[in-house]
């Protein structure tokens, strides 16, 4: 608990130096305060009618947005995946594990996210990959995108707040190391 000073006794005969607000600067404060509600298309609710403020889009939770983030990163690398499998047909033994994987990730996380535009791994995809010309290239670039998604979701799984989220997460990773070796043979 805070100790406040105590306040000073008043002097016989001076005029008090504390400063209170006047009714009529109240008033306008409050007025100047609705006015800027006003003025920034906000409202303020009405005690005498039955008008509302409208309501703001609602922020992500924390669990939300970490598995929004984590989907638009395993689509990216999935399609980076399919598309390289279907550039270099012969690699389709190597690499349909690691689709099938991506895949059975996304379908976890899914109902998770908010299907909206504009929100990273909804409904809007991701921006398209450009598949290396040789062989050795694409699958050393598919490589590093799958350290990077495993490092991604070890991070992720870091800032869940759920203890069931973060283990999901944390063993996609593990699961993205894994295959990793199919790649990489």
């Amino acid at each position: 608990m805070v100790d406040f000073p105590a306040p000073a006794a008043p002097v016989v005969g001076a005029v008090s130096s504390r400063v209170g607000l006047s009714r009529r600067s109240l008033l306008t404060a409050g007025a100047a305060g609705m006015a800027g509600l006003v003025g920034s298309g906000c409202t303020a609710n009405n005690p005498v009618s039955d008008d509302k403020t409208p309501k703001t889009p609602a922020k992500l939770s924390p669990d939300v947005a970490v598995a929004t983030r984590a989907l638009a990163e395993i689509r990216t690398v999935r399609l980076a995946v399919a598309g390289t499998a279907s550039r270099f047909p012969a690699t389709r033994s190597q690499l349909t594990p690691l689709v099938q994987m991506h895949e059975a990730h996304e379908a976890s996380l899914a109902d998770a996210v908010p299907n909206q535009a504009g929100v990273p791994g909804s409904s809007a995809g991701p921006t398209p990959y450009a598949v290396p010309r040789t062989r050795d290239a694409a699958l050393g670039k598919l490589a590093v995108r799958e350290r990077k998604l495993h490092d991604t979701l070890d991070g992720l799984a870091l800032r869940a707040q759920s203890g069931d989220f973060a283990r999901l997460l944390a063993s996609m990773g593990a699961a993205v190391n894994q295959r990793l070796a199919g790649v990489q043979s």
